[in-house]
């Protein structure tokens, strides 16, 4: 079973530096020319297509989707998951980080001085965005399906989390477009002998991961 975990491309917020969350804006005309582009990419070097795509319902996602599955011959299925939508930022949704310290200056300032986690008010916490991505891992693993799985920077990293196995989920500074391919053995999943460590039935490799200069 093979699965390709990609953030969608640049949308207008994303230019504007702002903290998107579940706001939900398109594709600048760049974001969509660079999907389209890596979509034509992966036609000719990549050796496996997907038999579905599964996306996040915010248009950036859904846009992504299109442009990076255009020309594939059969086309393949697109299927809106909405447990793949970005983890929800509340009061600060849609802002930029200047905006937010005007806005709300002393939570921002606890945010900057302290490490550990706090919570934003009207945000999703920690707790049930993890319990979320783990959801949805084991959906991925119960289709036995190949898929392109297109959602979000912040919650990529905790859906990378649950499929890897971590009880933590680790920060990855996940651009526009990267793209992070994972093969696993979807029967030896619950697996609790030896082959819990046998790589060669888990691997993962970074795909495509352009800098931030090039987006």
């Amino acid at each position: 079973m093979r699965l390709r975990l990609i953030r969608h491309a640049e949308a207008i917020g994303n230019a504007e530096a702002r903290m998107l969350g579940r706001q939900d804006q398109p594709l600048t005309a760049d974001g969509l020319t660079q999907a389209e582009q890596l979509g034509k990419q992966w036609q000719q070097t990549c050796c496996w297509r997907p038999q579905a795509i599964w996306t996040s319902p915010l248009q950036r996602a859904q846009q992504t989707a299109i442009a990076l599955s255009q020309g594939q011959t059969p086309v393949i299925p697109l299927l809106v998951q909405p447990a793949l939508t970005e983890i929800d930022l509340g009061c600060l949704t849609g802002l930029t980080w200047p905006e937010a310290e005007q806005r709300y200056p002393d939570l921002c300032q606890q945010l900057l001085r302290d490490r550990h986690w706090r919570p934003i008010p009207e945000a999703e916490t920690l707790s049930d965005c993890r319990m979320r991505a783990e959801q949805v891992c084991t959906q991925l693993i119960h289709t036995e399906a190949d898929l392109w799985v297109i959602s979000h920077g912040g919650f990529l990293q905790h859906l990378l989390a649950a499929l890897l196995g971590c009880d933590r989920s680790w920060g990855l500074d996940w651009p526009l477009l990267g793209a992070i391919d994972l093969s696993l053995a979807h029967e030896d999943w619950d697996t609790a002998g030896r082959d819990r460590w046998n790589t060669s039935l888990w691997r993962w490799q970074i795909l495509h991961w352009p800098s931030r200069s090039a987006i």
